[in-house]
């Protein structure tokens, strides 16, 4: 499959080329995107999927881009619900500016969003007071914009993943009717109080297997995740390069050395910079991580801690952040310039993110930016975000979730976070960027149309998964 599709676009470093300049003039225009045309929608999306690929590895060395091509292409071929996870570009192509938005959404009800709300990315991990919560997790195509884009991309994503769950169409209608009515009703109980700036989501206010998850996470200790990663020789701790999940960083070593000082003034939590505190003791390439992201730079960072115990090291991800795939499809250029004077870069962006619909979160958040003095073999310059990797982390197992009641108690949670998350991030965090009361908005227009509200993310949430299908379909085939 992986050589027919490079074929579907052709070998050639030119067409390569002439893509990324194409795509290029779109984004220079005044032209909002378009959804790609279902008549010739089989070809576009295997271009899409290529470009978009080819984008990502723009700067790795031809044998490890083939690589890593090769692997994402091949993970994507495991289910429809992978193809989904690794193809947030193609649902912001077919969404973006979409007609439908106009019903329950206006200039108003726009907050920080995730970018990329699907059923794996929501999981527990610690917040800055070191409380196990269960949240969203990853910020990378985050972005303020309406909030129905992510109620349809998690909604579809339900149907994807309940399509294995022997269920009926009946059943997983009343699975994401749950999860719509419950957004809209926490929205409404946030309105005239800062309700939402207080409430985060530990084991005392879950159920199921979203507090079972919570639990299960509680267990994990920093010395197991510290073990998982590293090594011990000669009373030094450092990365344990036989795991086929890191690489050696030399280069990269050295510019995150040469950064630390200029992270450390990014740093807005409760933690200050300290040179002791974030001595860099040893530096690893993650490798094999994400699907949609896989092959972007990425890196972990062993740093001392509070002492020169070895039991209390703290590992830093920190990831290369490129423009959110929303600025290419839904943005005008005036849009795209707005942007520009907001954000320095898009690791800020993302740190902006995370803290905006997180309440407590992370205390190493921040940005550095990395300079390859050596691009022989490929070039890692860039902004990259910088977070913990969190002892804590844990997934929840959609496999659980065996029957119509189990879906529908976590997708209420999964309602009730995302309408929570979305509520703290408007004015409530920096009305500078959201000048509005989203919640209130989000009611007004919504009131007394309930119904037609689960209706129509119902209706979307079908539709699109079977056009995933479909999609998928093809891919696998051609």
């Amino acid at each position: 499959m992986i050589n027919q599709l490079t074929n579907t676009i052709g070998n050639s470093l030119i067409v390569i080329t002439t893509l990324i300049i194409i795509n290029w003039l779109l984004l220079s225009s005044n032209i909002s995107a378009q959804p790609i045309d279902n008549s010739r929608r089989e070809q576009k999306v295997l271009q899409s999927i290529e470009l978009n690929t080819d984008l990502i590895l723009e700067n790795a060395n031809p044998v490890e881009k083939q690589q890593l091509k090769n692997e994402k292409y091949a993970q994507m071929q495991d289910s429809e619900f992978a193809f989904y996870r690794a193809t947030n570009h193609l649902f912001w192509q077919d969404f973006a500016n979409d007609s439908r938005l106009i019903k329950f959404g206006n200039a108003n009800t726009k907050t920080w969003i995730l970018g990329d709300c699907h059923v794996d990315n929501f999981g527990a991990f610690n917040n800055d007071k070191g409380e196990i919560i269960f949240d969203m997790n990853d910020f990378d195509e985050s972005i303020i914009a309406d909030y129905q884009y992510d109620l349809w991309r998690l909604a579809a994503s339900i149907i994807l993943v309940t399509n294995d769950s022997n269920l009926s169409k009946s059943e997983q209608e009343e699975i994401v009717d749950s999860f719509s009515e419950t957004y809209l009703d926490t929205l409404a109980s946030y309105v005239g109080n800062d309700e939402e700036t207080k409430i985060y989501f530990t084991e005392t206010n879950t159920k199921g297997e979203v507090k079972k998850t919570i639990e299960k996470a509680a267990q994990k200790t920093r010395q197991g995740m510290l073990d998982k990663w590293s090594k011990v020789i000669e009373n030094q701790r450092m990365f344990d390069f036989s795991s086929e999940n890191l690489g050696l960083a030399t280069d990269a070593k050295n510019a995150i050395e040469s950064g630390m000082l200029d992270y450390g003034k990014t740093l807005s939590g409760n933690l200050n910079y300290d040179p002791e505190y974030f001595q860099v003791k040893d530096v690893a390439q993650r490798l094999n991580a994400g699907l949609g992201s896989l092959g972007t730079p990425r890196y972990y960072v062993l740093i001392e801690g509070k002492t020169d115990a070895l039991d209390d090291d703290h590992i830093l991800d920190i990831k290369h952040q490129f423009q959110p795939t929303p600025i290419y499809e839904l943005f005008s250029l005036y849009d795209r310039i707005n942007y520009r004077k907001i954000f320095n870069n898009s690791a800020q962006r993302h740190a902006l993110a995370y803290k905006a619909l997180i309440k407590d979160a992370d205390d190493f958040l921040g940005w550095i930016k990395l300079v390859d003095n050596n691009p022989i073999d490929g070039d890692f310059s860039g902004d990259y975000s910088v977070r913990e990797i969190s002892p804590y982390k844990k997934s929840l197992k959609i496999k659980n979730l065996t029957d119509k009641n189990s879906f529908i108690e976590v997708a209420q949670q999964w309602g009730k976070i995302l309408a929570t998350d979305h509520a703290r991030a408007d004015k409530d965090f920096d009305k500078k960027l959201v000048s509005t009361s989203f919640e209130k908005q989000v009611k007004k227009i919504t009131d007394g149309k309930h119904q037609e509200f689960r209706k129509l993310v119902r209706e979307i949430a079908f539709k699109y998964a079977e056009q995933v299908e479909a999609d998928y379909d093809n891919f696998v085939t051609e």
